[in-house]
This record gives C-alpha cells, sequence and structure tokens, in this order.
C-alpha cells in the first residue's frame, strides 16, 4: 500500500470522528430545552464540550489504532 493512501485513511478517520463529533454536539443542542441551557450556558457549554471530547475519543481510537499498525509494520520490513 502506498504511503500516501496510508496518510488518506488516518487523516480520513481523524475528520470522521471530526465529524461525528460536532453532529453529536448539534444534535444534542437541538434535542436540550433553552431554559435549561440559558440558566446555566457555562455547565451547558462544559457538558457539550465533554461529549464532543467523548465521541471524538471513541471514534478516534479506529486511525489510531490503523496509523499505529502502518508505522508498526513499516518498522518490521526495515528489520528484514
Amino acid at each position: 500500500m502506498k504511503p500516501v493512501l496510508k496518510v488518506a485513511i488516518v487523516a480520513g478517520g481523524y475528520l470522521l470522528a471530526f465529524l461525528m463529533a460536532s453532529a453529536a454536539v448539534a444534535l444534542h443542542a437541538a434535542l436540550t430545552s433553552e431554559s435549561g441551557a440559558q440558566a446555566s450556558g457555562g455547565m451547558s457549554a462544559f457538558g457539550d464540550l465533554v461529549l464532543f471530547v467523548a465521541i471524538f475519543g471513541a471514534v478516534a481510537l479506529a486511525p489510531t489504532g490503523a496509523a499505529l499498525f502502518f508505522l508498526l509494520s513499516k518498522k518490521k520490513s526495515l528489520k528484514r
């Protein structure tokens, strides 16, 4: 597999993780009542941040694993 394709796979995975986390926060904001978010805006923003980081972290495990796999397979091929 060409190195450019490997970089594209990993970068695309992180882009997908960002888009999924953004969509989750947007969906959560759409479903949240306005009065609760207005009364405590800081706590609402922090909750959105925690949701974004949790979703991004969970989805980003796949491209991180792919990157490690690509790097370790490259290291093993150099030893031979």
